[in-house]
């Protein structure tokens, strides 16, 4: 089972969730609902970051910035607030950082499935602090905390689908849910193919297979714009579940990927960190592609202010 520390005050305006250590126990264990694991790995895993009382827990948009709403509160609000949202399909819960917003400004599709999404959360630093500097209350929100919730502090009896980006990615992770507590059955899982957003027929047997699993939480871990624009694309076909688009946290999940130090984490430089993992990767998204984000937060200044 997952033994989790106590959330406990750290001042008269602020809670935090302790570490928490993970074993396998007795099968069928699984961590308390309202518990609030962290799901990095190793000694340098990460508790869910300290979040201010006075943000309202997902009940409300609570900032605007780049013509989108985004929720103020932390990640067990946010989930809660989505799965009361009543829909006809997928309820996509999407995690916003710089690079986003600039393929925002695009990719139409991916434009689409961000206006459609029923959850806008701030993963990136920046954008927590541009919130801030405007006087909007703003905590950081990652996919990280999001699939921590879902996964361990989510309803009992739910069922889990995660899209993932490698087969042991796949493996691992599976057999970590299985380990928590998991029934084998209530997990499945799947690796795309490439280019699989375009391929119509794929995206049909996908669809029907996540359908028919039964599907409560569908976890998407092969990227951005791909994770948002195939669920947007698919629609109704996939059911209702709460959709999260997560990304890399899946691999930090399964434990193939190591995550920040977390005193790089609340100085903003988890992505230097990213870097030295991924320099080929990520070279042209953080040194090419991010210099566009200060004419965006230029133009989106000036749209306010018009506005006002």
């Amino acid at each position: 089972m997952l033994e989790v520390g106590a959330v406990h005050l750290v001042d008269d305006r602020t809670v935090k969730a302790a570490r928490f250590d993970a074993r396998v126990a007795s099968p069928g264990a699984r961590a308390a609902p309202g518990t609030n694991p962290s799901l990095g790995h190793g000694p340098d895993a990460a508790p869910e970051p300290i979040m201010d009382r006075g943000i309202e827990a997902g009940t409300a948009w609570g900032i605007r910035m780049f013509g989108l709403d985004f929720a103020a509160g932390p990640a067990a609000g946010i989930l809660a607030a989505t799965a009361l949202q009543s829909s006809d399909g997928p309820r996509l819960v999407v995690t916003a950082n710089m690079d986003h917003i600039v393929l925002l400004s695009e990719n139409d599709a991916f434009r689409r499935a961000y206006d459609a999404a029923a959850a806008r959360t701030l993963d990136g630093m920046p954008l927590v602090w541009l919130a801030r500097l405007r006087g909007q209350p703003a905590a950081r929100v990652t996919g990280h905390d999001l699939l921590a919730h879902a996964l361990f502090a989510g309803p009992a009896g739910q069922r889990v689908f995660l899209v993932c980006s490698k087969d042991a990615v796949a493996d691992a992770i599976r057999d970590r849910l299985v380990r928590s507590g998991y029934d084998p059955a209530a997990v499945a899982t799947c690796v795309p193919p490439f280019g699989f957003v375009d391929d119509v027929e794929y995206g049909c047997a996908l669809s029907a297979r996540i359908r028919e699993h039964g599907t409560t939480l569908l976890v998407m871990g092969v990227g951005a714009p791909r994770s948002e624009i195939w669920v947007t694309r698919q629609g109704a076909a996939l059911g209702t579940p709460i959709v999260l688009a997560v990304g890399e946290a899946v691999n930090v999940a399964a434990g193939l990927v190591r995550r920040a130090p977390i005193v790089l984490q609340r100085a903003g430089l988890e992505w230097a960190f990213r870097f030295a993992l991924s320099p080929r990767r990520l070279f042209h998204r953080y040194f090419v592609r991010s210099w566009r984000f200060i004419a965006l937060v230029r133009r989106d200044l000036k749209e306010r202010d018009a506005a006002a």
